[in-house]
């Protein structure tokens, strides 16, 4: 058992395994009977993997909990990865919308037509671009 998985909660079947092993113990002559009690209340009472391997450490096979499972450890890296540049590409196009956007306004008050081709030219690179 790594040091980690001392602190590993344990549930009412793993405290009944425990108990099964205790009285198999006593079976076989390694507990009397007031030991039996003890450390069946102290399995009964157990709430997480190291308290139950206490009762056991001094004890062989059967050992339930060597048995226990390895908890998973958590994923590390999420399970979706986000595209990196989203969010730039939708700033550019954003600035590009706006910026084309200006310079229509600005032609429309002034009346002037050359204004429009830095308009048509940002939409041209964009074009190249994407």
């Amino acid at each position: 058992m790594a040091p980690s998985d001392g602190n590993v909660r344990i549930g009412t079947s793993e405290r009944e395994d425990a108990v099964r092993a205790l009285a198999e113990h006593m079976t076989q002559g390694r507990l009397d009977v007031s030991e039996y009690d003890q450390r069946v209340a102290l399995a009964n009472a157990a709430k997480t993997r190291a308290e139950l391997a206490e009762i056991f450490e001094d004890l062989p096979e059967p050992n339930p909990v060597r048995a226990l499972p390895v908890p998973v450890p958590a994923q590390a890296s999420p399970l979706v990865e986000k595209e990196k540049g989203s969010n730039a590409k939708a700033i550019i196009i954003g600035f590009v919308i706006f910026s084309v956007a200006a310079i229509i306004t600005v032609t429309a008050i002034l009346g002037e037509w050359w204004a429009l081709i830095p308009a048509f030219l940002i939409v041209v690179v964009l074009a190249i671009a994407s």
